[in-house]
């Protein structure tokens, strides 16, 4: 089962590599042709965390091959697999900030010429941080909670933080398919709204 679960993660992360450069690529343009200075840090930074994240992915995927052919070497006794097993764990905190970052983007691009592109990538992310939180417990059964990490749990997922802090958009099924998230709180401006209020 365990050898299952690396496999269906190389997969995984694969997709990703594909999709978080397709997404740079859409960056870069954002990024060139700011309005502004907000505007050039806030493309600028989310396409750098992409970038370091691509660089992560790169280093990666090759160890994880290694272990899809070679099960033998899939051992809590071998601290190497046991090191990739806490990569993977922090890649899931990666795939959970590739999703918050599609969602900024759609903010800004929603009908745009990216729009569609966008949202099918935001689904497939969608699915693939659901699935890898599934085949994480999977390992962490199979070798004693060995791919827990510090740091690996988003804000949304801790139990001790407060719901303020949270995003709804991670229970909220409405804004996966939206062209544009919903902003909790954010009042919906109406022509009745601003001619009464």
């Amino acid at each position: 089962m365990t050898n299952e679960a690396i496999k269906e993660l190389e997969e995984l992360f694969i997709r990703t590599e594909e999709a978080v450069t397709t997404f740079m690529n859409m960056l870069q343009p954002k990024i060139e042709g700011a309005n502004d200075e907000y505007q050039h840090l806030y493309w600028h930074h989310i396409y750098e965390e992409e970038e370091q994240r691509l660089d992560r992915l790169k280093d990666l995927l090759p160890r994880v091959n290694h272990y899809v052919n070679n099960k033998e070497d899939q051992s809590i006794d071998n601290l190497e697999f046991i090191h990739l097993l806490q990569d993977i764990s922090l890649e899931k905190f990666g795939l959970h900030n590739f999703e918050e970052h599609l969602d900024l983007a759609l903010y800004d691009d929603s009908t745009g010429e990216h729009g569609e592109t966008l949202r099918s990538m935001r689904k497939m992310t969608e699915a693939d941080y659901k699935r890898i939180k599934v085949l994480l417990n999977t390992l962490n059964e199979a070798y004693g909670g060995a791919a827990n990490r510090a740091g690996s749990v988003p804000t949304d997922e801790k139990e001790h933080v407060g719901d303020h802090l949270k995003l709804g958009k991670f229970s909220n099924e409405h804004t996966i398919m939206n062209e544009k998230p919903i902003i909790p709180g954010k009042k919906k401006l109406t022509v009745g709204s601003l001619k009464y209020n």
